[in-house]
């Protein structure tokens, strides 16, 4: 089943590259809008991060969505060995600037996502993922039936976009984790009863408040 299994992270690392390098395209500028938030690099370097960064992408996921109905194994090879070092540089970066108290966006995404942990973990997923096909493809390709081949796309597909919304999914908005003041129970006052004994003296007690 290396088959199946590298046909399944490689369509993953693949779509993944796909759907950012089209995010990219979507909102060019909102990758340069985090880094300058990031604080983290300088102008000449943001300004390369900005454009080489997308082009990477758009160029792996194309080079991969030729490779692989193809069968071309080295070709496949290379290009996710090339993705889990961008996925790889990715979440080193973001962990950096975790680690530096520095936040904004993500500036993976059309949305303004905030730069999480989550981030981090899935770039760091999707590294592990694409060392791992890289390392499959190596063993040759496998002929997969057809219920096989629908079974890998459909889970690609589903796998990908679990990936892609996590770090959305995951965002706590600021003071949503906070405790509402309490709210102070009025209770109604006990009422007082006189009530005279037999020898006509009379003693006052105290009853519990009609429910």
């Amino acid at each position: 089943m290396s088959g199946f299994y590298g046909g399944l992270t490689a369509s993953i690392v693949t779509l993944t590259l796909l759907v950012g390098a089209a995010a990219h395209a979507a909102r060019p500028a909102a990758l340069g809008e985090a880094l300058r938030a990031h604080g983290v690099l300088g102008p000449r370097s943001r300004r390369f991060a900005a454009v080489v960064l997308p082009f990477a992408e758009g160029a792996l996921g194309v080079a991969g969505a030729a490779a692989l109905p193809a069968g071309h194994q080295r070709a496949l090879q290379a290009v996710l060995a090339a993705a889990a070092g961008l996925f790889g540089l990715y979440a080193g970066y973001t962990r950096h600037v975790l680690a530096l108290g520095r936040g904004g966006p993500c500036g993976c995404s059309r949305r303004d996502v905030p730069l999480s942990r989550w981030v981090t973990r899935r770039a760091a997923a999707l590294a592990g993922l694409a060392l791992a096909g890289a390392v499959l493809a190596e063993a040759g390709a496998s002929r997969l039936t057809a219920a096989e081949l629908v079974t890998l796309l459909l889970a690609a597909f589903a796998c990908t976009v679990l990936l892609w919304i996590l770090p959305a999914a995951m965002n706590e908005p600021a003071g949503a984790g906070a405790h509402r003041p309490a709210t102070a129970v009025v209770r109604p006052r006990a009422e007082a009863t006189v009530h005279r004994s037999a020898e006509g003296v009379s003693t006052r007690w105290t009853s519990p408040p009609a429910r």
